[in-house]
């Protein structure tokens, strides 16, 4: 009896189904190797039609659980990300978007019906929605072709929550954002919010956005430039994420609020107690409030750069962290904090500075978005306080950072909150006025210190100071640092 031949890559397709349907390994990086070994057998190999669809489907799935596992290394990590985490991610990324362009591939066969034909576009844009927020997270630059993809794939599209929260994410600048913090964002534009709002062209509204959807492009704000005429130009707003931001915030700041009235500390305020079970957890109501409210700001209206930015070239020395910065302040020694860096460019409110010869992860400590660090242009200079406003990393020995100045000099104190018995007096930078930015002293504490409007502050040197101040509100917070204006209490207690 003659049996026919073999199909084309049944031996493949075969081997990559075992594969499949056995446990993952241990370490996710041997994973992602097995998965990017069997994608290429498959373009090799020359399988069509439902055999590959089921593949890619397959492939697919165990795709995003790779790209789960090396999400959650790297909300547990600073950078510099290590040399193989970092490969790591943008193999992750890399795979996701091949996957995506195998089943993009396949939407032209004529066999296909709507219905199929709109699964595998969602399902495309999905793996694009993975491998942007991997790359997100890791303050790496999308792929390219990213943009181009996943443009094409919603043009078809009424609405696609992927798509969605691509959109959200770059419109909020995620390199302004920590890992963890990304993934926060990510999972709660997954929680079945309201759809943008499509707008018609020219209109004009409040949080206006476009896309060229023929272009390898994110979505540009309406306020910083104008669409072109030309293309396949797709007008959207975002106010209806906003209104739904809005509203949490006010749930947030009304049980915030309460804690302060009845002096609590506001470290102990539960997430539950806002009535809010929806909200992703992770994040405290404190730390939860500052995102949701830069958030909002940046959907609602883009910020805009309104200082020129001159290139410049010159090696500055940097301390990172309010910790090390506090050290110095106190007389302690240099070595092992002192780094140099490169400025790039240079504005009247900040900086965007690189590392030189490859930042050793041991002596930079942590780099993340939100975190302080000191800045001078050579040793015996004061230190220019500095928040990270942004990160961006192509690779684990290069990392660029943009500055923003939050005072000339500073002087190092310790501060201690009513109602925060759990945590004691905590390290901060006392910050001069610097207008018109800010017309009060302030003090720069780490995340978590505010707890109550008093406190007492004390500074050490020729003489010992000691006082009671009183905050005048939290100017600034983010993960890793809160400023706060103060005035010396006159109803000391």
């Amino acid at each position: 009896m003659i049996q026919a031949a073999p199909a084309a890559g049944d031996k493949e397709t075969d081997a990559f189904q075992r594969w499949l349907e056995a446990e993952p390994a241990d370490e996710v990086v041997d994973d992602l190797d097995a998965l990017r070994g069997h994608l290429a057998e498959l373009r090799r190999s020359g399988v069509t039609g439902s055999a590959l669809r089921q593949c890619l489907e397959g492939a697919a799935a165990r795709g995003l659980d790779v790209s789960a596992r090396i999400r959650a290394q790297l909300q547990a990590l600073s950078l510099p990300l290590p040399g193989a985490l970092h490969g790591a991610s943008a193999d992750v990324s890399g795979a996701l978007i091949e996957m995506a362009q195998g089943l993009e591939a396949m939407l032209p066969e004529p066999a296909m019906h709507a219905q199929a034909w709109e699964r595998d576009r969602r399902q495309a844009l999905a793996l694009c929605c993975e491998a942007f927020i991997v790359s997100a997270m890791s303050a790496a630059n999308p792929p390219s072709g990213l943009w181009r993809l996943a443009n094409r794939m919603a043009g078809g599209l009424e609405d696609d929550v992927s798509y969605r929260t691509m959109a959200a994410i770059a419109a909020a600048s995620p390199e302004s954002f920590t890992a963890r913090q990304l993934a926060w964002i990510a999972d709660f534009l997954d929680g079945g919010l309201p759809g943008v709002q499509k707008l018609a062209e020219g209109e004009s509204l409040v949080g206006a956005w476009w896309v060229d959807l023929t272009e390898d492009a994110a979505p540009v704000s309406a306020a910083r430039r104008l669409a072109p005429g030309h293309g396949e130009v797709r007008h959207f707003s975002l106010a209806p994420l906003a209104r739904v931001l809005g509203e949490r915030i006010e749930r947030l700041e009304a049980v915030i609020g309460g804690a302060e009235d009845a002096g609590g500390a506001l470290a102990e305020v539960e997430l539950l107690d806002a009535g809010d079970e929806s909200l992703p957890p992770g994040l405290t109501p404190v730390e939860l409030l500052a995102l949701l409210r830069a958030l909002r700001e940046r959907w609602v209206t883009s910020p805009l750069r309104t200082q020129p930015r001159r290139p410049q070239h010159y090696a500055v020395q940097v301390c990172l962290g309010l910790r090390g910065l506090w050290e110095l302040g106190r007389g302690r020694g240099e070595a092992g904090r002192v780094l140099e860096w490169q400025v790039l460019n240079e504005s009247p409110g900040g900086y965007a500075i690189m590392n030189v010869v490859g930042t050793d992860a041991d002596a930079a400590g942590e780099i993340e978005a939100g975190i302080v660090l000191g800045l001078r242009r050579q040793a015996g200079t004061a230190w220019a306080v500095c928040v990270v406003r942004w990160v961006r990393s192509d690779g684990p020995e290069r990392i660029e950072l943009g500055l923003q100045v939050l005072a000339p000099s500073y002087h190092a104190v310790q501060v201690a909150f009513r109602g925060a018995t759990l945590r004691g007096v905590a390290p901060a930078l006392a910050l001069p006025p610097m207008e018109p930015m800010r017309r009060q002293p302030a003090f720069l504490a780490p995340a978590g210190t505010y707890a109550s409007r008093r406190f007492v502050f004390v500074r050490e040197g020729t003489h010992l100071y000691v006082a009671q101040g009183r905050a005048l509100g939290l100017d600034m917070q983010t993960s890793s640092i809160e400023l706060f204006r103060y005035e010396i209490d006159p109803y000391p207690i």
